[in-house]
């Protein structure tokens, strides 16, 4: 897969994960997250798998934009994905780092910091 359009994909992934409620069924988000999978969230909170697929699971809509998403590839099998994301409450700089396993892309590790 070239750059770009693994840059796209892992866009279009981090967009759903954004907003889990505009999926037909959320179930399907589940297989993205590795079994290992952590997040250090906004608030300051660690969440592991279960945690974080609990609130996906149970989310409501939320106004919620990425913007300046940029992709480095540190290794073939691993992509460290930056953004800025924009909601109604906060903006805040994130990263995300994917691992391709069985044929797919899994998020091992997020992190959201609140912007200054």
């Amino acid at each position: 897969m070239k750059k770009t359009e693994l840059q796209d994909h892992l866009y279009a992934l981090e967009e759903r994960l954004l907003h889990p409620d505009r999926e037909a069924d959320r179930t399907a988000l589940i297989p993205l997250f590795a079994d290992e999978y952590r997040e250090f969230c906004t608030s300051g909170r660690v969440f592991n798998r279960q945690q974080t697929i609990d609130v996906l699971l149970s989310s409501g809509p939320r106004h919620a934009t990425i913007h300046h998403f940029y992709i480095a590839q540190p290794a073939e099998n691993v992509v460290l994905a930056t953004y800025r994301a924009t909601t109604s409450v906060a903006v805040s700089h994130r990263s995300s780092l994917w691992t391709f396993r069985d044929n797919r892309w899994q998020l091992l590790f997020h992190q959201g910091t609140i912007a200054s």
